[in-house]
């Protein structure tokens, strides 16, 4: 039989185990229910969040800062999904962070990804909707689409290729084909020996070009070039141009002078040229007058027509 003494030790270990619980569950909820945060809000419009739901992460680039305290239709507009994020308290939520839907490995949950927010972006108060980026099925839709238009353009093509018209002319490209490359054998084969000796030839070109390279005479002629570069460099080009330039001065001011004395000259040329004419002419006559009468280098030439000689012609004929 239980005694009143077993009843009220009973009663206080109950009574204490009762405190002790009510003390551990008032530690592990009391931060929860004391801890302050901060809200936000996204809103997804025309995107599925299929996976996403209370308690998911919230992830700002890779570090957890929160999670998903609620997700409801937006009463405004029925296409719209509103997420609302509890986050910790000073978490940099700038104007231009975007708040993106991503997979969590091949579970198929999601969690919302924070992305962006630059240091120079306004603080985003608490309460305030943060800008919805680009979803990861969005993405993958959209790639999606991408990759089925441009199958869509293969596969037309290949029908197109395949047309019987088309068909034909591929054939007819093959056909060709083999009979040049038939023809190209016949021409390698009949042009062997010719093919071998100028492989030959070359080969022997270029062991000549490869002895010049190395000889000694090619590089004498490359050192006497680089000598005479040398030269010239350390030379005195701009006094050696002006010296040229003064000497073609000088002989354009003799030629100028020569031509000055040559037109004054012309016309005493000119005279002394018919002064040599005229002489030419009496050395002629006096030479036809000799010829004709000897005798006029002893008792000399009486001139024609002299008044002594009418005045004998008139005594002879009175």
């Amino acid at each position: 039989m239980v005694t009143k003494s077993q009843k009220i030790r009973l009663g206080i270990f109950i009574t204490i185990s009762l405190l002790a619980l009510i003390v551990v569950i008032i530690i592990l909820v009391a931060p929860k229910f004391l801890e302050v945060r901060d809200t936000y809000y996204v809103g997804f419009t025309d995107i599925s969040v299929t996976g996403l739901q209370k308690g998911s992460s919230v992830k700002y680039h890779g570090i957890t800062v929160g999670h998903v305290s609620d997700v409801f239709i937006d009463p405004q507009d029925l296409t719209r999904i509103i997420i609302e994020l509890s986050l910790d308290q000073g978490t940099p939520i700038k104007e231009d962070t975007q708040a993106e839907i991503a997979f969590l490995g091949i579970t198929g949950l999601k969690f919302i990804e924070l992305k962006g927010g630059s240091a120079e972006a306004d603080p985003l108060p608490p309460g305030s909707f943060i800008q919805p980026g680009k979803s990861m099925s969005e993405t993958v839709t959209d790639k999606a689409e991408i990759l089925a238009a441009k199958t869509e353009i293969i596969l037309n093509n290949l029908a197109a290729l395949t047309a019987p018209d088309n068909w034909n002319k591929i054939l007819a490209l093959t056909d060709n084909a083999s009979g040049t490359i038939a023809e190209l054998r016949d021409i390698l084969t009949n042009n062997k020996e010719a093919l071998t000796s100028t492989i030959a030839h070359a080969e022997q070109i270029t062991s000549d070009l490869h002895a010049l390279t190395s000889s000694d005479t090619l590089g004498s002629i490359i050192d006497n070039l680089a000598e005479a570069s040398h030269t010239l460099k350390e030379s005195d080009l701009v006094r050696l141009i002006k010296e040229m330039n003064t000497a073609l001065e000088h002989t354009n001011n003799l030629l100028r002078d020569v031509e000055i004395i040559f037109s004054k000259s012309r016309t005493d040329l000119y005279f002394s040229i018919e002064s040599m004419r005229e002489s030419a002419d009496y050395l002629a006559q006096f030479s036809r007058t000799i010829s004709e009468d000897p005798s006029v280098l002893i008792r000399g030439a009486r001139p024609q027509n002299a008044p002594d000689d009418l005045l004998e012609r008139r005594d002879e004929n009175p």
